[in-house]
């Protein structure tokens, strides 16, 4: 689910062996500044000091379905308001990356970045996105005309320079794919675009990448927006446990089929939270770890062997390959009794869009909300959004 939305770990060059790299920032906070209130998050902490705020990241890289490669990277940013002289980037703000607030150009490599500037109403700042594939019909329709830069998704390639450069954003929200797209990070800076990153995909629990809606809030002057959105997302979430805890416990599968008899089965962290929080007990459980991926990559055997059983299973998302091989899935009580499910929800296909990796991703009540539908049927008094009953598979 949420992992699989985050398809890609979020890098920075900051702190690699690289010796063009810049050097990393300071360990523990910056002297005199007190800390600002971010409840979920585990990848950035912030810092209000003389009238500016000062963002430190740091997150491990994790490669999709596997491992974190390498240390932890870690950048510092200072977001210094117009109206005031800006701080001298030297002691413990030397090699930081300066930002002055609130930016009204903005460019994104990743559409889950467009959903939060949606969430706070900026998405009018935007003048540079990462292609044509947006759910957001304005965002697409103002790619697909030329008013918006393509810049290429950051789960693909590097930026595409030329027209980043072109588009003269005041702020650039960087996501990279790969470790081998980091050399790119440098290179941008040099040529004058101030470049921020999001590790929003390397947040261990599901409700992190609702905290970078408020840090969008800091860089763009919209924190009390930012503010309410997030309490909204925390009170549904606390409803939605709440309410499936008077529910029976019940035992799920959540895996898609890859192809070459291997799955993508979801085993810990963010994705198993959600599970559990919809009071699941994941038969593929494997103990958190915050350097490996939510999702891990099983055999058709092990899936036999412990999750014949589920009471549910989320078979298929837009990455699955056809899997109809009934020999198989009959073996499963989830199939033979109809609750097999699909992260397929809000897909509009002449875009090649789906919500679930944009809006989704910051709307960790919704997906709750579909599993408690899913897994306990008294509760089914709303229709599912992004996981809904599976229409694809064979049945029984």
């Amino acid at each position: 689910m949420i992992r699989r939305i985050l398809a890609s770990a979020a890098i920075l060059l900051a702190g690699c062996s690289d010796p063009s790299a810049p050097a990393s920032p300071p360990e523990g906070p910056p002297s005199g500044a007190r800390e600002l209130a971010f409840s979920h998050t585990q990848t950035f902490k912030v810092y209000e000091r003389d009238g500016y705020r000062i963002v430190d990241l740091k997150a491990p890289v994790i490669s999709w379905g596997s491992e974190a490669k390498g240390q932890d990277q870690t950048a510092r940013v200072v977001l210094a308001p117009k109206d005031m002289d800006p701080p001298a980037l030297e002691g413990d703000l030397a090699g930081a990356t300066l930002i002055r607030t609130p930016v009204e150009r903005i460019a994104v490599n990743y559409a889950t970045l467009e959903a939060m500037l949606t969430e706070l109403g900026a998405e009018d700042r935007l003048v540079a996105v990462g292609g044509v594939k947006s759910y957001n019909d304005t965002i697409r329709v103002r790619a697909r005309s030329g008013e918006l830069a393509q810049v290429g998704y950051g789960w693909h390639a590097p930026p595409l320079i030329d027209p980043l450069v072109g588009a003269s954003p005041d702020l650039f929200l960087m996501v990279l794919g790969d470790l081998g797209h980091a050399e790119h990070y440098e290179r941008i800076r040099s040529l004058g675009v101030p470049v921020v990153p999001v590790f929003f995909e390397s947040e261990p629990h599901y409700m992190g990448p609702v905290d970078y809606v408020g840090l969008l809030g800091l860089m763009t002057g919209k924190e009390a927006e930012a503010s309410e959105f997030i309490q909204m997302v925390e009170g549904n979430v606390d409803a939605l446990k709440a309410r499936a805890a008077t529910q029976p416990k019940k035992r799920v599968l959540s895996a898609w089929f890859a192809g070459s008899g291997r799955w993508m089965v979801t085993a810990r962290n963010l994705e198993n939270a959600l599970l559990e929080d919809a009071n699941a007990e994941n038969l593929m459980r494997e103990p958190d770890n915050p350097r490996l991926d939510a999702t891990q990559r099983m055999g058709t055997e092990t899936l036999l062997e412990r999750a014949r059983e589920a009471d549910c299973w989320i078979l298929r998302d837009s990455h699955s390959v056809a899997f109809a091989d009934k020999s198989v899935l009959s073996n499963f009580r989830a199939w033979r009794e109809g609750c097999v499910f699909a992260s397929d929800g809000l897909y509009k296909a002449d875009a090649d869009a789906f919500d679930i990796y944009e809006t989704g991703v910051i709307r960790p009540d919704l997906l709750l909300a579909d599993l408690t539908r899913m897994l306990h049927p008294g509760l089914r008094d709303a229709p599912f959004v992004y996981i809904q009953p599976d229409t694809k598979t064979p049945q029984p």
